[in-house]
């Protein structure tokens, strides 16, 4: 079925919602790139999103019958394709960090290890020149959470924030105050 306007995709809608195969197979050729083009964007593996691709098209065959043939085609199957990847991330999400008792005993480890005392004065004095810099609520998050070690999941509980964005913010932060100490107090310039 050949389609060069939008009153052709309109008739081959209604073909294909009657069980019209090739003109379901059309509105697929038509379509095709435009959906993959919208999960590629939002992906890191080409090849995942190809495959959620071919999802769309099977979510979209068994849900045609709710579809309103006067309205455009293309932005249900972008909607289709965004709750698809959703799903998707959702399923295949990585673990969160940053709430882990073990991985942080790790690092208290690592920084037991790494900032003797003849090291802790200038690392202090770092770390207080570096907080000063933070104000507002990021100071304030670092506070409740390293001043009055809330943990985690009661600050995100208190907040009303997701876990994994909170996790992901304290980390973000304690990279910021990691990168303002390494400037002003350069590994080699600390004592052994």
């Amino acid at each position: 079925m050949n389609m060069n306007t939008d009153a052709d995709e309109q008739q081959c809608v209604r073909a294909a919602r009657k069980g019209d195969a090739d003109a379901f197979a059309a509105l697929v050729e038509r379509h095709h790139r435009g959906v993959r083009a919208c999960l590629v964007a939002r992906m890191h593996d080409a090849h995942e999103a190809e495959d959620l691709a071919q999802d769309v098209f099977v979510t979209a065959f068994r849900k045609f019958d709710e579809f309103d043939p006067e309205r455009p085609l293309a932005p249900w199957l972008r909607s289709i394709a965004l709750n698809l990847l959703r799903n998707h991330r959702r399923k295949f999400r990585a673990q969160p960090i940053g709430g882990n008792a073990e991985l942080e005993g790790l690092l208290d480890e690592q920084i037991a290890r790494s900032a003797g005392p003849a090291r802790e004065p200038l690392l202090h004095a770092a770390l207080r020149e570096c907080l000063e810099r933070i104000d507002g609520p990021a100071r304030e998050l670092l506070h409740q959470r390293y001043g009055e070690e809330i943990r985690v999941r009661e600050l995100a509980d208190r907040m009303q924030r997701g876990y994994s964005v909170l996790t992901m913010q304290l980390h973000r932060l304690r990279e910021v105050l990691a990168e303002c100490i390494d400037q002003k107090v350069p590994k080699a310039d600390l004592p052994l």
